[in-house]
């Protein structure tokens, strides 16, 4: 175990150590097309082609992180990232936390209804239920203008065309380009557009080299009608079909096979498996450190300040959202760093595993009967060669089946990962749904893989305890 852990993390190490060439990191949510979108297995459309050409200009090496629409600002502003693009508009309150270039493309936030809607004039939308994508310039509109709407804001705008697919909403408010690929023949778009911006990539404030860079770069491609030219070959991404017209083959190979989607699907699972053994190995360590410093302290009245700091270190991750902890890990605590994020998934959920984890164990030291403490004591061993020889094999055969439920539950955990651009198999499932436009066949795909795994692992813990047993 020791071994696979150095292993695990000398991969990691060597993985994120540099290119010779410095590297351009652009942030982006890639589920917008035509400015970013998956296809082939790799992030394409209108602002990568920008961002690769600012790249080229700079002489760097562009690197594309796809993270969720809400966190492109914190990327920028805390330097994990160098620029941030996915239709970011300009307002007042995003420009005290970044600096925008100039404008690059003109922005139409329209409305989309039901066609058998009798809703045809843009006044009406006060009356409606709506769906934004959190942090959109859609969602700032609507809050700021329109204050007594019902709004639904989801994470990403496919979410949000599927509440209106179900009836769960009355309108989704969005950008026109990526509008005409995502509705069906059973929506339309109103004539009038709710607002018309436009957009600009971010900086980090004070980054005022890399601003005018981009800026020139920007300006010269909207000189020479580059952007244009971009905008036409990504607007020639593919229309989806009814739901209704598709059977269960080709959903099965819009989603699996075509453009090779598999691979989203395999580096998901790579992923989440590499997250999960590593945040494994990590929490043992740490909840073993914890719970026997704790019992220590209880037996002995030694380790008073570790037995403090296992208890205060307990407390804290068991009463905080490990969403919440994987978030201050990245965006916090490693701020000025640029470090794997495979391995911040690891130190994050390994981190919260410990802390379950010694409880675990300290339940299990607990359920030892005080008899075979003081058999111990009675054959001249100490307190450590009790713990150690007696107490502990005992409470492993108990505590088994509890430590393989948190491994299962920490495989699943690892679906939050997301958050911070981690491609973990949920967000595989995101990736593929931004291009099939159909949520239930990823989902359920996944849900399989999951449920795969979760079985496997239940048949390998029951054959361990089997094996304890008959010791």
């Amino acid at each position: 175990m020791k071994k696979l852990f150095i292993i695990i993390f000398s991969f990691l190490l060597l993985t994120s150590c540099g290119n010779k060439k410095q590297q351009l990191i652009l942030s982006t949510e890639a589920g917008f097309a035509p400015y970013e979108y998956y296809s082939n297995g790799e992030i394409v459309g209108v602002d990568i082609d920008i961002a690769k050409k600012i790249a080229d200009y700079l002489d760097m090496e562009l690197v594309i992180k796809d993270v969720a629409f809400d966190s492109i600002i914190s990327e920028v502003k805390t330097g994990k990232s160098d620029i941030g693009a996915a239709g970011i508009s300009y307002t007042e309150e995003r420009s005290k936390e970044v600096d925008f270039t100039i404008n690059y493309s003109e922005s139409k936030q329209v409305v989309i209804v039901k066609k058998k809607t009798n809703i045809y004039n843009i006044d009406d939308i006060k009356l409606l239920k709506i769906a934004v994508q959190l942090g959109s310039v859609a969602d700032s509109y609507i809050t700021e203008n329109y204050p007594g709407v019902d709004l639904t804001r989801e994470k990403k705008f496919l979410a949000a065309i599927q509440d209106l697919k179900d009836d769960k909403v009355d309108a989704v408010v969005m950008d026109e380009l990526p509008a005409t690929k995502l509705i069906d023949d059973n929506m339309r778009i109103l004539d009038e557009p709710l607002l018309v911006d436009n957009y600009g990539m971010i900086v980090k404030k004070g980054n005022t080299k890399l601003l005018e860079d981009a800026n020139k770069v920007i300006n010269d491609l909207k000189e020479s009608g580059e952007i244009d030219k971009f905008l036409l070959e990504h607007m020639g991404i593919e229309k989806h079909k009814k739901e209704s017209k598709i059977s269960l083959y080709d959903r099965f190979y819009n989603s699996v096979i075509y453009d090779g989607r598999y691979k989203y699907i395999l580096e998901g699972l790579k992923n989440t498996l590499l997250i999960a053994i590593g945040a494994v190995l990590i929490g043992i360590v740490l909840g073993t450190i914890a719970s026997i410093s704790r019992n220590i302290y209880e037996n002995t009245g030694h380790l008073k300040l570790l037995n403090l700091i296992s208890k205060t270190y307990v407390s804290i991750i068991r009463g905080t959202p490990s969403t919440l902890q994987l978030m201050i890990i990245y965006y916090v605590i490693f701020k000025q760093t640029n470090i794997n994020i495979v391995l911040v998934g690891i130190l994050a959920f390994g981190i919260n595993s410990g802390a379950y984890v010694a409880e675990i164990i300290r339940a299990g030291i607990s359920s030892i009967s005080k008899g075979q403490w003081e058999a111990g004591y009675s054959l001249g061993l100490n307190y450590y060669q009790v713990i150690s020889k007696i107490i502990l094999p005992q409470a492993i055969k108990n505590i088994l089946p509890a430590l393989g439920n948190e491994f299962i539950t920490l495989v699943k955990e690892t679906s939050i990962g997301a958050y911070i651009g981690i491609v973990e198999l949920t967000k595989a499932s995101d990736i593929i749904a931004s291009r099939t436009y159909d949520y239930f066949f990823p989902l359920i795909l996944i849900a399989i893989i999951y449920l795969i795994i979760t079985l496997l692992l239940s048949k390998l813990i029951n054959s361990m305890e089997k094996r304890l047993k008959n010791a």
